[in-house]
């Protein structure tokens, strides 16, 4: 190949890899194109160097020439196991140009892994995957979810009991509450009998002590009168004792 055309297919060389994309040698020329990284492949490819290495060979396609001698090349428009062009219309390659001139409308494709191992499972039989990977019980017990309940699906049997269960509740709360407020009453009722009781001991036990204090005067009272008495009647005996004698005395001067 000794020039390069538009939508040519060739099989070159990787010369170099950077990370906005990797340089091919063209085959019968010296020249060099660029595989850009949104050209590598259909999903994003953020570094090069992660997906191509530098001499793997690689099918590529001539998507642009440029007018200083640039070559732009791709892949994902080329099958790598033949090379067969998967664009040969090039309506692919006018939507990429139209989404990099808009920008906004590219749209990063998700890689998805749609392999499927051929190998039947020892446990339970199946295609797919292997007995390590296997779920099955080795007692040949099966699993399944529980399917959720919908919130629509439940009957209004159901929500009458819960709102019937909410008021026992409520009415439970209520009555604790009313017995704890007449516990409290009952206890403070008793505080105040109490209370009221030692009030009246107290002031039975005053009284009892000012009654004994007058008794206990009375009684010293009593017995200085009764000395009084006593101290009376002596006097008085004396004196009689003493008129007696006078007058004895005079009776005998007058006999004589």
């Amino acid at each position: 190949m000794t020039k390069c055309e538009l939508n040519q297919i060739f099989l070159g060389e990787i010369a170099s890899v950077q990370n906005y994309g990797a340089f091919v040698r063209i085959p019968g020329t010296s020249q060099q194109g660029l595989i850009h990284r949104s050209q590598v492949s259909t999903a994003h490819v953020d570094n090069v160097a992660d997906v191509l290495q530098k001499g793997e060979r690689v099918w590529c396609k001539v998507i642009s020439l440029g007018e200083d001698g640039k070559i732009g090349l791709s892949m994902k428009h080329v099958k790598q196991g033949n090379g067969t062009d998967l664009d040969p219309n090039g309506v692919e390659l006018q939507r990429d140009l139209q989404r990099r001139k808009i920008p906004g409308t590219a749209q990063r494709k998700t890689i998805q892994l749609e392999a499927v191992l051929n190998t039947t499972c020892t446990k339970c039989g199946t295609r797919g995957h292997l007995s390590k990977d296997c779920f099955m019980s080795p007692d040949g017990k099966k699993y399944e979810l529980i399917p959720e309940i919908e919130e629509e699906s439940i009957p209004e049997s159901n929500s009458e009991n819960t709102v019937k269960t909410v008021e026992k509740k409520h009415k439970s709360k209520k009555k604790k509450r009313k017995s704890k407020k007449g516990k409290q009453s009952t206890d403070n009722s008793d505080m105040e009998d109490n209370e009221r009781r030692k009030k009246k001991k107290k002031k039975f036990s005053k009284e009892l002590k000012k009654r004994r204090r007058k008794h206990s005067s009375s009684s010293s009272d009593s017995l200085n009168s009764s000395d009084d008495i006593k101290a009376h009647k002596r006097k008085h005996s004396e004196d009689y004792e003493t008129r007696t004698k006078k007058c004895k005395h005079s009776k005998t001067k007058r006999s004589d």
